[in-house]
């Protein structure tokens, strides 16, 4: 493998809960521009893996996490673990969470994708330029565009969850780290969201954590077993 290809490595990674340790001595190598998955067994800290790697981790106090993570960002080598607490934000927007509950906000469709635009400072005409990106990227902009105004949570379950990517892609993230996105979507409609993230590859590094074997299968570039 070509490190111009890495975008993270993970060395020796261990993560600690008190005295419990939760996983241990983790390395992989994250490419750019793939599928990867994160599979084992329920209760072995797959959602915590992907916390450690934008620092989200460190909003639980009860652990601790030893190891190396590197972030290639351009041309440059971050080191992620050391980071203080004012560069999580940038951090955080470069390498972007979606949990397996992600809340809808409760306000209009277009309110939910503009948010977070705007506490970066955006212009309103650069925060709608990049809202309609986003929605044509999930094919969602056809079926929303003009009832934008609308509160989001009349949306169907399978619009939301590709409203929630939107909202994530509209931040420009370099790595989505994406936790059981189709947890609560019936099987044509998680079908559709991955289709969607096998065209999002393409621009973007996806990491996902996934109990079901299949879709792991079906969309997963490389697969790793915590």
């Amino acid at each position: 493998m070509s490190h111009d290809n890495v975008h993270l490595s993970i060395k020796n990674l261990t993560l600690f809960c008190a005295e419990k340790t939760i996983f241990s001595e983790v390395s992989l190598l994250i490419e750019r521009n793939q599928i990867s998955a994160i599979t084992g067994p329920s209760g072995v800290g797959k959602s915590s893996f992907l916390q450690i790697l934008n620092q989200m981790i460190r909003e639980e106090k009860s652990l601790h996490v030893k190891g190396e993570v590197r972030f290639f960002d351009a041309h440059k080598s971050v080191d992620v673990l050391a980071l203080h607490d004012k560069e999580l934000p940038l951090l955080r927007q470069k390498i972007l969470y979606v949990s397996q509950h992600p809340d809808i906000l409760p306000f209009s469709i277009f309110d939910n994708m503009a948010f977070a635009l705007r506490l970066q400072g955006f212009s309103k005409e650069l925060i709608a330029q990049k809202v309609q990106q986003a929605l044509k990227q999930v094919h969602l902009w056809d079926e929303v565009c003009e009832r934008l105004h609308v509160k989001a949570h009349q949306l169907s379950g399978g619009q939301q969850q590709r409203l929630i990517l939107a909202r994530a892609l509209a931040l420009s993230p370099q790595i989505l780290l994406l936790d059981e996105p189709t947890a609560s979507l019936n099987e044509e409609l998680s079908l559709h969201i991955e289709s969607l993230l096998a065209e999002l590859k393409k621009e973007i590094t996806i990491v996902i954590v996934s109990h079901f074997k299949e879709q792991v299968a079906r969309i997963a570039d490389r697969v790793f077993e915590i």
